[in-house]
Parts: C-alpha cells; sequence; structure tokens
C-alpha cells in the first residue's frame, strides 16, 4: 500500500510525535486545514484507530466539510501491547501463559460504518490486487468533499 503511495508521485508527509496512537486524526484534520488543496492521507493501525477520538474526528470532519482519506491497517490487533509486554516483561506471567491481553480487537468493528456515520464512505480491501481501483474510488470520493476511510486487511 506505501509502496502504491509513493509510486503515484511525490508527496510529503507529517509524523505526529507519537506515530497514529491518539493523534493520528486530529493532526490529519490539522494538516488539512493547513493545506485545504492537497489530498490528505491518514494512515494508521487498527489498534491505534481505538486510542483515537473517532467521534469527535469524523464529526468534525463532517461539520466543517473537511474530506479525509484514511487508510486503516488493519491486522485485528493492537501489535504494541504484545511487543511492549515481550520487551519489558520476557519472564512474566502473561508471556508463559501466552496470555497477552488486550493484543487482540475481537469482535472486530465494521469500521466503514463508523465513517458512514458522519456521512463519510468506505470499503474494506482484503486482497492486494482491490488496492488500486479502491484508492481510484477513495480519491475520487475525497475530491468529491467526502471522507473516505479504507480498511485494509493485513496479516500481522
Amino acid at each position: 500500500m506505501i509502496q502504491f503511495l509513493y509510486n503515484r508521485k511525490p508527496f510529503s508527509q507529517y509524523r505526529g510525535f507519537a506515530g497514529g496512537l491518539g493523534t493520528s486524526l486530529g493532526t490529519a484534520l490539522g494538516v488539512k486545514l493547513a493545506r485545504p488543496q492537497q489530498v490528505v492521507v491518514c494512515i494508521l493501525g487498527d489498534g491505534a484507530w481505538h486510542y483515537n477520538p473517532v467521534p469527535a474526528a469524523l464529526g468534525f470532519a463532517q461539520e466543517y466539510g473537511i474530506p479525509l482519506l484514511i487508510v486503516l491497517c488493519n491486522n485485528r490487533g493492537y501489535a504494541s501491547q504484545a511487543f511492549n509486554v515481550l520487551k519489558y516483561y520476557p519472564d512474566g506471567a502473561a508471556v508463559r501463559k501466552g496470555n497477552l491481553v488486550g493484543n487482540v480487537i475481537e469482535p472486530t468493528p465494521d469500521y466503514v460504518k463508523q465513517a458512514e456515520a458522519y456521512g463519510g464512505v468506505g470499503e474494506r480491501v482484503q486482497k492486494c490486487d482491490e488496492l488500486g481501483q479502491v484508492l481510484q474510488r477513495a480519491l475520487q470520493a475525497v475530491a468529491a468533499g467526502k471522507t473516505f476511510l479504507l480498511d485494509v486487511v493485513v496479516n500481522p
């Protein structure tokens, strides 16, 4: 996915201090306000999605007509949760018992419906060969003033 974006044409990127964790949607909205004529793509994982103020961000985008292209990398989990437990507590009970609580997002929500609830649109992509066509539809939707949520299912 990133390779497809890089191959399209040169683009600028802005990375927040905490990556996507809790700040990515707000940061993307701020960048779009600063550069209203540019397409702003917010790329984050589904774990980070759950740390963002999603209703506030999508509601703001809807209220003020600020379309974003949101690419949600959906591995059905919060991988950094397990990474940090393994890093800081390699001999801990959670590791010994294989019980890393909080790293799996189940049941997986329908993220597209969350975008639709705030006037946006979206699609879920499960195969690489679908990505190009869906990205074209996403860019068309954003050009028409709609936020588009691209839910890309990835393997962890």
